[in-house]
């Protein structure tokens, strides 16, 4: 059987190799990378170093200083620490929580029905560490495994892991992938490291009430970058994972579970009052200034749902006797032939140069003396602006809201005093998990999003939204994230039942990408994911919901 390896940088190399021969041993006779392999490609599906090979194939390893590498570099450190803990703490397990500073905050809780969290100090934190080394410098094998579902929630029973049985309690399939690692099963959707001793550098740092567990980047795979504190990100977060925790759904199990049982249609109302409580909270925030700002920015990453909650603050603030009047960045998008192009040639759509960023000071100036415009509006099929026959006027203590990605950025708004902004971050933070262990990632809810936007709304296939992602991603890093600690308001767009109503809409343009194309291998990962969600019907999203800039029949002008 011939199989061709393909490094990225070098020549293919032809090899023989007999059918069912494991990945791994078959890449052990070239020579040694600067890092190890971590993960491989066979013709564009990603796949663990321990699955034997069936048939000829394009076989592509990967490391620590790929996007798809590292992943399963994380996969296996959260092994560590997960082991570590159940070692030294018994009664305890992990809970990784959310993303923080290019890491994961996490926490104990205890290992019983109440799930409650347990005390974690600085020496609690430099124990677990300890041990994580430890584990690292032994270089123990981590066990691949493909078991029956029934047989696995089995023994998760005697390991009191609540949060995977309510997960596999739904999932579709007969058989699932485990890991083993000394007495810790696991699961996790996407390739694992093959052995502990790969798994380093990390880092674990005492972070209350809890800790963060933090990774090289693959950009620089041999260093940790320095903490980032983020503490109005932290708030966010933590405010939102309270809240799901009092309605049971801390979990994807634990979502369907509602689901299943009939309780979806009290989710959905919830997460929806939540979020017209924390815009009503940003209006009034904004009218307790005095004078109230003249310009409202409202900036967050792709697929956040600017647009919808742009509108639902203008709603709320008109109630509180401010009328403000929209003005959306995007409509201000350079001309295709003149948009700047990234490092591989591409358009690239995400930095602030692709913007006419006189155009809309001038606008936004001529606006806040009381002069008439004439505002464009960008058509993204045809990928030109055009100013509208219309013009716009706004009175002398009208409120302008500006949304885009760079609104937080001053060099936005280069003409417009500080003190009459006032700035709001917008992300879909989510704090959904798929248990314990796994979490849901907020570029991925972003991304699905996305997904099913651009097919309906911008002529996207699955393919092309894929190929753009990984430089919307780029983007986001160098001109979004560093400002989002300057915001003088955050507001979380997740909704906690999105991904079971966006599922249904993602999955037949994903499922169309072909076997052919690169990005097969990232479809591939985003159905297995959002098989472990129940699907909900599209008529339970109210029509004010923010869900339905992405789906679809929404009431707001989008």
């Amino acid at each position: 059987m011939k199989v061709v390896v393909t490094v990225p940088g070098t020549e293919p190399v032809p090899l023989s190799v007999e059918r069912g021969t494991p990945i791994q041993r078959a890449l052990a006779g070239l020579p040694s990378p600067e890092h190890p392999w971590l993960m491989a490609f066979t013709d564009h599906h990603a796949r663990d170093l321990r699955e034997p090979l069936e048939k000829g194939c394009r076989l592509s390893p990967r490391n620590i200083a790929d996007h798809e590498g590292i992943r399963a570099f994380r996969r296996g450190v959260r092994l560590l620490l997960i082991r570590a803990a159940a070692e030294l703490f018994p009664d305890a397990h992990v809970y990784v929580d959310h993303s923080l500073s290019g890491g994961f905050f996490g926490e104990l809780r205890r290992a019983d029905a109440s799930d409650a969290p347990v005390p974690v100090t600085p020496d609690t934190v430099e124990a677990l560490k300890r041990r994580m080394d430890e584990l690292a410098a032994a270089d123990e094998e981590i066990v691949r495994e493909v078991a029956p579902r029934k047989a696995v929630i089995a023994e998760l029973r005697t390991k009191r892991d609540f949060a995977k049985i309510q997960l596999l309690e739904h999932y579709p399939r007969d058989e699932i992938v485990v890991y083993r690692f000394g007495g810790v099963l696991d699961s996790f959707y996407g390739p694992v490291a093959p052995r502990s001793g790969l798994l380093v550098p990390f880092g674990l740092v005492y972070y209350p009430p809890g800790f963060v567990l933090r990774f090289p980047t693959s950009a620089r795979p041999d260093a940790l970058a320095p903490f980032t504190e983020q503490r109005k990100l932290f708030h966010i977060f933590h405010e939102f994972s309270g809240w799901i925790k009092v309605l049971g759904a801390e979990t994807v199990g634990g979502l369907n579970r509602a689901i299943a049982g009939g309780g979806a249609k009290e989710l959905v109302l919830l997460s929806e009052a939540l979020h017209e409580k924390k815009t009503a909270e940003i209006a009034e925030e904004v009218c307790s200034r005095s004078p109230v700002p003249r310009l409202i920015l409202v900036a967050g990453p792709s697929s956040s749902g600017k647009t919808t909650f742009t509108q639902r603050l203008t709603l709320q603030l008109t109630v509180s006797g401010h009328r403000p009047v929209a003005v959306g960045v995007d409509d201000y998008f350079l001309p295709r032939a003149r948009t700047p192009l990234d490092e591989e040639g591409r358009p690239d759509f995400e930095r602030l140069e692709a913007i006419d960023v006189g155009a809309l000071n001038a606008d936004l100036s001529a606006l806040m003396r009381g002069e008439e415009v004439h505002p464009p509006r960008f058509d993204f099929k045809s990928g030109r602006s055009e100013r509208l026959a219309g013009t716009l006027r706004v009175g002398p203590q009208t409120p302008l809201i500006v949304e885009g990605i760079h609104a937080l950025n001053d060099a936005l708004t280069p003409e417009i005093p500080a003190a009459e902004k006032f700035k709001v971050y917008a992300s879909c933070l989510t704090q959904l998990n798929i248990d314990n262990h796994n979490r849901v990632p907020t570029t991925d809810t972003r991304l699905i999003r996305r997904l099913v936007r651009d097919a309906r709304y911008r002529g996207y296939d699955a393919l092309a939204t894929l190929r753009r992602w990984r430089q919307v991603r780029r983007g986001e890093d160098r001109y979004i994230f560093p400002f989002q600690e300057t915001a003088d308001a955050m507001f979380n767009s997740a909704l906690i039942y999105e991904l079971s109503v966006l599922g249904k809409h993602a999955r037949p343009l994903l499922e169309r990408v072909p076997e052919s194309e690169p990005e097969r291998a990232e479809a591939e990962r985003l159905l297995q994911f959002i098989a472990f969600f129940l699907d909900l019907p599209d008529e339970m999203v109210p029509s004010t919901s923010l869900l339905r800039e992405f789906i679809g029949g929404s009431d707001f002008r989008l």
